[in-house]
């Protein structure tokens, strides 16, 4: 079987700042990218991936396994890559024939005929236009907004439980660390879990990879998931509805919230409701607030217009390669593009374009030179290399924010 995995611009623009820098269905909610659940979910399928121009030289390299934008396809299974699919509505798509699912009008997913799938790709492909066709409503869940992804997280853990071993210890466990409900825990091989630490799944599972070390005395209470090469700092209090996404270093108190992969956020501090994209770090001290004092609902900057969540629980979006400065403090609904450097006492502005320079409350562009020398060492200290796909994606957006 061949799925073609699709995302769309106004999807992708509604999820900035994360999506600026990967396909809507690289980003993660629950235990996985949206796309690690339709591989588990059909583990023998091949995949056709159409995504945006811009993103097609950087989409080819991380999926080399994939056809990426390809000039016509032969119909079959369609699905939009900003949804939590599962396998009841991946059967109830399959079943559907030559017609769609959709949700509030928006196409989510149909098994096409070859000659919708050719008009669609030759009109200018799913990334620009709206689809040929539209089918019966469906009540399937569709991600919008970053903050979607947030509130949804914790659920979506406990939904991607299933994919994994719950009960399973692979890894070392610590005498005098204390595992509570034991049978909603996974430790992945060569992991430890080190003496004091508290790691409680009676709220909900709790899933650790493979080489994850949590130092002593931390606490983690699902549902949770912490990904390969992870390291949960001394005393670090992480709570449920949190993803830690592979390669992070994350202590102080993490609470509703999600970390893309390899950002760190080692030192106390409180982060919640946030999402955080690769390649951050916040400083010492860095704190958000996710509550506003008046218990109203938070307005947020999504693609230069403010949207009201109709959450009173919202707090910062941070994108690739930024990084705060000891202390800072950011408010509750901030968004920080990519490429950002905040060093400021007090709250800076709630919307930091991508590649700003923000120093005592006034910005300033970040140099694209200076920005690459940073992002060059950051990657290569872990073992990991800047690409040429990566800097001109990078170039494109610092061109167009200046």
């Amino acid at each position: 079987m061949n799925i073609t995995l699709f995302e769309t611009r106004e999807s992708a623009e509604r999820l900035d700042p994360i999506s600026l820098t990967r396909p809507v269905f690289d980003l993660r909610c629950g235990a996985l990218t949206f796309m690690e659940r339709i591989r588990l979910l059909q583990p023998k399928a091949t995949f056709t991936l159409f995504v945006r121009k811009e993103l097609s030289e950087l989409t080819r390299q991380r999926f080399p396994d994939c056809n990426v934008n390809p000039g016509t396809s032969s119909g079959g299974l369609w699905m939009d890559g900003a949804v939590l699919w599962s396998k009841e509505s991946l059967k109830a798509l399959e079943k559907q024939g030559d017609t769609a699912l959709s949700k509030e009008g928006r196409l989510v997913g149909g098994n096409l005929s070859k000659k919708d799938a050719h008009d669609w790709i030759d009109a200018g492909g799913p990334c620009e236009v709206p689809p040929p066709v539209f089918g019966d409503e469906t009540d399937i869940t569709v991600i919008s907004y970053l903050w979607d992804c947030v509130h949804k997280n914790g659920d979506t853990i406990r939904d991607d439980a299933s994919h994994f071993s719950l009960g399973e210890i692979n890894g070392w466990i610590d005498d005098g660390a204390h595992l509570v409900n034991r049978d909603e825990i996974s430790v992945g091989e060569g992991s430890r879990v080190r003496v004091g630490t508290i790691i409680d799944a009676e709220p909900g599972p709790v899933i650790i990879g493979k080489n994850v070390v949590i130092q002593p005395s931390a606490y983690v209470e699902g549902p949770v998931f912490i990904g390969d090469g992870s390291l949960i700092r001394v005393g670090a209090k992480i709570f449920g509805g949190t993803t830690i996404g592979p390669g992070c270093k994350v202590g102080g108190e993490v609470t509703e919230s999600i970390f893309q992969g390899w950002s760190n956020k080692q030192h106390d501090g409180f982060l919640g409701n946030a999402y955080i994209g690769e390649w951050v770090n916040l400083g010492a001290g860095t704190n958000n607030s996710d509550l506003k004092n008046n218990y109203t609902s938070v307005k947020i900057m999504v693609n230069g217009k403010w949207i009201d969540t109709g959450s009173l629980f919202v707090g910062l979006f941070i994108g690739d390669h930024s990084k705060s400065a000891i202390g800072t403090q950011f408010n509750t609904g901030t968004v920080v593009g990519p490429a950002c450097n905040v060093v400021t006492a007090g709250f800076p502005r709630r919307a930091i374009p991508p590649f700003s320079w923000v120093v005592r409350g006034k910005s300033r562009d970040h140099a694209f030179d200076e920005f690459m020398k940073t992002a060059i060492a950051a990657k290569n200290r872990r073992g990991h290399s800047f690409s040429g796909a990566e800097e001109n994606l990078f170039r494109r957006i610092a061109k167009e924010s200046n």
